[in-house]
């Protein structure tokens, strides 16, 4: 398997909208400006509908084991998170004195899988899907996370990318992955602190 560490991009939309077990359409073409937000013809509607608080988290329980070199990836999708064991995911408190440089999320870290097969970006995004918390990634914390297969398009095993999962509250939560033949989606729960959204 060979690792990359994945781009990191600032979400200009946000978009709403259920869960379904089959791609969305592609995006359409020409959307947003790919220049400035090389994410804007990936990102589409969220694909998952927010619930009230106490209703079941529908959590993805599907998983694969692409190879031996590669842990158990969540969703059985082309691209997906490694290591959320029964679809938990367990995050830590941040801690100020640390060497985070930004210690306003908690966090975990959560390495991405994808497919040798896709050799088109991967646009990971997240929310809360029982309340109003927002999902950010790596450090400092960003809302989007884009991985560029095509920087490692040798054949080979899947590709693994490094990334940090930061949150403020536990609670039942969605990753969205956007790619050019459609998005996926892969629930789970989250089990941490809350931590004062004093920042942004």
């Amino acid at each position: 398997m060979r690792h990359r560490f994945p781009i990191l991009v600032v979400a200009l939309v946000l978009v709403t909208a259920g869960c379904s077990a089959s791609p969305a359409p592609p995006a359409e073409s020409g959307h947003g400006n790919a220049g400035s937000d090389p994410g804007a013809q990936l990102r589409r509607p969220w694909a998952v509908e927010r619930h009230q608080p106490g209703t079941r988290c529908p959590v993805t329980t599907e998983t694969t084991r692409p190879d031996e070199d590669t842990g158990t990836v969540q969703g059985g999708w082309p691209a997906g998170p490694i290591g959320l064991e029964d679809g938990r995911l367990d995050y830590s408190a941040p801690d100020p004195g640390g060497a985070w440089a930004d210690p306003t999320w908690a966090a975990q870290k959560v390495a991405w899988a994808v497919n040798p097969t896709l050799t088109t970006p991967v646009l990971v995004r997240g929310r809360q899907l029982d309340g109003p918390g927002e999902v950010r990634f790596g450090d400092p914390a960003v809302e989007e996370l884009l991985l560029d297969p095509a920087e490692d398009a040798l054949p080979g095993g899947w590709r693994e990318y490094p990334s940090l999962t930061r949150l403020r509250a536990p609670g039942c939560y969605v990753y969205q992955i956007d790619v050019a033949a459609g998005s996926f989606t892969v629930v789970f729960r989250a089990f941490g602190p809350v931590v004062a959204s004093t920042h942004s």
